[in-house]
């Protein structure tokens, strides 16, 4: 197993990931190819992508916000769930920094959304009790009621007005 940085749309992992996003996210969760190759030229901003022979196993987007990383996509190929995948990278990706993680999922209102907060309660994550809008990635979609989860701890009031302005200013498109 080894991990990767996708730096361009060149790299042939980025079509993969492309497909993999599509699967896994609903078109109001993700953003389109022209936008994602446009993250390319920003530093704030990491694709990471971990292989397993041939196979293109799991990707990670995330955002360095400063005093915390933000986790804009981590998404398991199907070939690879419920193999423990997500849980090796993403303790590895942890374990890379101290600054505490943030990421955003569907509120719990089924079996998969309950068992994907659960996959996030055993890696330590915390959950918020603040009320959050994902601002949308098309022109054609709403913002998106998605729930917070942090790691180490929930996040404070003033910690979460800091990563909003970054979310609606830095890293989500300007239309919103």
């Amino acid at each position: 197993m080894r991990k990767t940085v996708i730096q361009s749309e060149d790299d042939p992992l980025f079509p993969v990931f492309c497909e993999i996003c599509e699967s896994s996210f609903p078109l109001s969760e993700r953003r389109s190819p022209e936008d994602q190759r446009r993250l390319f030229s920003i530093d704030a901003y990491a694709l990471e992508a971990w292989v397993e022979g041939d196979l293109p196993a799991g990707f990670l987007g995330w955002w360095d916000c400063g005093d915390l990383r933000y986790v804009e996509h981590f998404a398991i190929h199907p070939d690879c769930r419920s193999a423990g995948y997500g849980s090796r990278f993403l303790s590895e990706w942890m374990s890379e920094s101290d600054l505490p993680v943030l990421l955003e999922i569907e509120p719990v209102t089924d079996e998969i959304t309950r068992r994907r907060q659960r996959f996030y309660h055993r890696k330590g994550f915390k959950d918020n009790e603040i009320i959050h809008y994902q601002p949308p990635y098309h022109r054609e979609t709403p913002a998106v009621h998605l729930w917070l989860m942090s790691y180490p701890q929930p996040l404070t009031p003033a910690a979460y007005e800091k990563f909003r302005r970054i979310q609606q200013t830095e890293i989500m498109p300007s239309f919103h």
